[in-house]
């Protein structure tokens, strides 16, 4: 099937010149005058890329692009310039576009753009299948993951939602207990009740109660009026303890006798207060060693532990990385501009080599932070916190041959970016190949890219798989 391709000049020669061109290489070619009828076009019908010069009588080619970017048109952008106005040009590209060319156009030049342009185009929508994917194949609730143990886990939770049991989750800090916490109230009948958490650790014991079971007016300084509690709160519906490890032995008495009996009394009062409650609890220490060391009451422990979740960390489910990276880029994309929509594959690379102490939370943050220091509409390695891909080229892993960045001032921006893009993309599957010993379904799943997208770039970059298959073959390439 061909891609069409929308041109948009005020200038006639300009607009024939261009569509012999380009329909010489094979595509369908469409033209317009201006930027309001380039729009009633591209919003009738679908093409695959718009190639718009800047400077238009009336609605220039700036105000074309914001419109074609805030509208979500799904197609890939080419601004036309004059000689020299590359500030104007990257200007454009922050904007949206996917790159430039300057005038007088160059046939060669056209071509090898336009091209280029359409296999990143390509690229996005793969990337964009592969967002699809993920929220009809691999979300739960507010969860995401392929991964076995998690996908175990989230069958746990359809079981023991309606059931009303009590729950105690463990995992490391960030590893996402409270969204676990969150889908059980949410797969339960309670799910129209209220749901209150409370973090253990962050409050004194005085602090705590008082937070638990609420307070009469007068009970201490300071309480000027009568404050119910979170059990009483959380009536019908379910209450979350996080870090309930770090709880000391008085308050583990007092919680214990709520949860044999449903009952309890506000500080300062005498009315015993019923309320029907279920307890999910969650703790980044273990409750069994606490235990045996003397420091957590082992009935509170089997009251608690009626079904007990082991939430894996990050680093032993990698096949989540690239998943969970998307899943938050899509997330944030609408609060950057132009959207960041893309993780470039050394980048991806990064996320994926670093072992995320910090969990799920730690790599939500690091897109976080990756998404407000983009140039454009890509993460870039450089865009990741230090932590995760160090910078010092002495902190490359062993054997890797550390990127060189080619600055040649004589060349457009793009085409130096396209280089050096292009350099890192053969290197990192270079060594996936020799990672895996030339299984390009392993390297697909390794680079968070679709199979085809891999076998597509190994053609591009020259790479035989069968190369690798012995493993001998050597994971650096030369110029």
């Amino acid at each position: 099937m061909k891609t069409r391709i929308l041109i948009v000049d005020d200038d006639p020669p300009t607009r024939e010149y261009l569509s012999l061109l380009l329909a010489a290489d094979g595509h369908e070619v469409e033209t317009a005058s201006n930027a309001t009828e380039a729009l009633e076009l591209a919003r009738a019908r679908p093409i695959q890329l718009l190639i718009t010069d800047l400077y238009m009588p009336g609605t220039g080619g700036m105000d074309l692009l914001s419109h074609v970017r805030s509208e979500r048109l799904p197609f890939g952008v080419i601004v036309v310039t004059g000689l020299g106005d590359h500030q104007v040009a990257l200007a454009a590209m922050r904007a949206g576009a996917d790159d430039f060319l300057t005038k007088p156009i160059e046939p060669e030049r056209l071509i090898r753009r336009t091209r280029q342009t359409l296999d990143r185009r390509r690229l996005r929508d793969e990337l964009e299948q592969l967002r699809q994917q993920l929220r009809e194949d691999y979300s739960f609730l507010n969860m995401v993951s392929k991964n076995g143990r998690m996908r175990q886990i989230f069958d746990l939770i359809e079981q023991v939602g309606p059931l009303g049991s009590t729950v105690l989750i463990h995992g490391e800090t960030g590893t996402g207990k409270e969204l676990v916490a969150q889908a059980i109230h949410a797969a339960s009948p309670r799910r129209d009740g209220p749901w209150k958490p409370v973090n253990c650790a962050a409050l004194s014991d005085s602090l705590l109660e008082s937070e638990l079971f609420g307070h009469e007016k007068g009970a201490f300084t300071g309480a000027d009026r009568r404050r119910s509690g979170r059990f009483e709160d959380a009536h019908g519906g379910t209450l979350f303890l996080d870090e309930i490890g770090d709880i000391s032995p008085a308050m583990q008495a007092k919680l214990l006798r709520v949860l044999q009996s449903g009952t309890f009394e506000r500080i300062g009062g005498t009315e015993t207060i019923q309320v029907d409650v279920r307890i999910v609890a969650a703790s980044n220490k273990r409750l069994d060693e606490l235990v045996r060391q003397g420091a957590f009451r082992s009935d509170l422990y089997y009251r608690l532990r009626v079904v007990p979740i082991e939430l894996p960390p990050l680093r032993e489910r990698r096949e989540d990385i690239p998943l969970l990276a998307l899943h938050f880029l899509h997330k944030l994309a609408a609060r950057s501009t132009p959207p960041v929509t893309e993780i470039d594959p050394d980048a991806m690379h990064a996320l994926f080599s670093y072992d995320w102490p910090g969990n799920v939370r730690e790599l939500e943050n690091a897109i976080k932070a990756a998404v407000a220091l983009a140039d454009g509409t890509k993460i870039q390695r450089s865009n990741l916190p230090p932590t995760v891909a160090p910078r010092a080229e002495g902190l490359a892993a062993p054997g890797r041959r550390p990127a060189a960045t080619p600055i040649d001032l004589d060349r457009p921006l793009p085409e130096v970016t396209d280089t050096f893009i292009s350099r890192v993309e053969r290197d990192y599957l270079a060594e996936l190949l020799a990672m895996y010993k030339g299984n390009v379904a392993r390297c697909a799943r390794h680079s968070g890219l679709s199979r085809r997208c891999v076998t597509q770039k190994l053609q591009k970059y020259g790479l035989d798989r069968t190369r690798y298959k012995d493993g001998s073959a050597s994971t650096v390439i030369e110029e």
